[in-house]
């Protein structure tokens, strides 16, 4: 029974720490020979380091790694860390930061800029249609004026033509007059007498 519990725990511990480990936040960590630190130190790693997996010593909780560089050593399991640590990540957030905060100020910019060309264009708007307004006024005048000076030529011409009606009677009515005054005066007038001729 020890024996299977003992081989689940390896299958697991060697499952749960193939993947690409991080050394913590410490500033350098050691490399030993062997998994304990009875082992003489064989290098050292620098904080945010990557390295691989290889394996896991229970009794010491020591880990097996290799660097990029291909050098083998043990470290303390507890100086690994499956995500990369707060000083490596924090260049790359600060990075993404800027970023999105350039971006921002670009949209804020162009969100400004659009905001400044529509109250642009509706003070444009606003003194076409003052523009308008003034040339409306002006035509409304325009066409009152020529409505008036219409009225005085529709007076004019109906004047016009009553004087002329009145010039024809008063003339046809003058020679009304002097007709029947010829009318009335000629058979008073002396006529000449037929001469007798024995024609």
């Amino acid at each position: 029974m020890k024996s299977i519990k003992l081989l689940l725990c390896l299958i697991f511990s060697s499952s749960s720490f193939a993947a690409t480990q991080y050394v913590t936040d410490n500033l350098t960590i050691f490399m030993h020979s062997g998994p304990s630190l009875e082992y003489r130190i064989i290098g050292a790693l620098a904080v945010g380091t990557d390295v691989n997996a290889l394996e896991y010593n229970e009794e010491t909780k020591f880990m097996q790694v290799k660097t990029n560089a291909g050098k083998t050593g043990w470290v303390k399991l507890s100086e690994l860390q499956q995500q990369p640590p707060a000083n490596v990540l924090l260049p790359k957030i600060q990075k993404e930061l800027a970023a999105a905060k350039n971006t921002l100020k670009r949209a804020n910019n162009s969100h400004e800029q659009t905001v400044s060309n529509k109250d642009q264009e509706i003070i444009d708007k606003d003194k076409l249609i003052a523009r308008l307004r003034l040339e409306k006024k002006a035509l409304e005048e325009s066409v009152a004026e020529l409505e008036a000076l219409n009225v005085e030529f529709d007076i004019l011409k109906e004047t016009k033509e009553s004087r002329m009606m009145m010039e024809w009677l008063m003339y046809g009515g003058s020679i009304l007059f002097f007709g029947i005054l010829f009318g009335l005066i000629l058979p008073f007038l002396p006529r000449r007498k037929k001469s007798n001729s024995g024609w």
